[in-house]
């Protein structure tokens, strides 16, 4: 008997055993708790109302080069006029909007396309009398960065 018994106390001795170390092992495999981290903020996007800001600060920006009396072209405002053939020498340009460019943000930027501008160019000709010639260009257009934040939306006008 005492050989069964011995039996008996080693498998129950063992039993105990196996599932002690089962109940270890699997305590300590078990991926502790996860700490939740604060979710990123949302980067902000454009939306409909930065888009019609971005309209208006273009618009501004654009109405600002039209009041230039600069004999050169301001610089940003997507003028260009083809005046060095006829004029040896620019005295004045004017400016007139007839349609503003329609801003659409794409991306970081904008692209301001279909504007009419019509542009006065004064000064001296190539034979040396005094010259005043009117460019229109039904193409004029802007480009630049567009930077919304939560304070507002800032444009940079290349």
């Amino acid at each position: 008997m005492t050989g069964r018994r011995s039996w008996i106390i080693g498998a129950v001795v063992a039993a105990v055993l196996l599932g002690g170390a089962s109940v270890w092992i699997w305590q300590s495999s078990t991926v502790p708790s996860v700490v939740e981290s604060p979710s990123p903020l949302p980067s902000p996007s454009p939306t409909a109302a930065s888009a019609e800001q971005v309209q208006v600060l273009v618009d501004d920006h654009l109405e600002q080069c039209a009041e230039s009396r600069s004999d050169t072209p301001p610089e940003g405002c997507g003028i260009r006029i083809p005046w060095g053939a006829e004029f040896s020498a620019v005295s004045g340009i004017r400016y007139r909007i007839e349609q503003l460019p329609t801003a659409e943000i794409q991306g970081e930027g904008f692209v301001a396309e279909g504007g009419v501008l019509i542009a006065t160019v004064t000064g001296t000709g190539q034979d040396g009398t005094s010259r005043s010639v009117t460019y229109r260009s039904e193409d004029w257009a802007v480009r630049g960065d567009v930077d919304v934040t939560d304070e507002g939306v800032e444009i940079s006008v290349w």
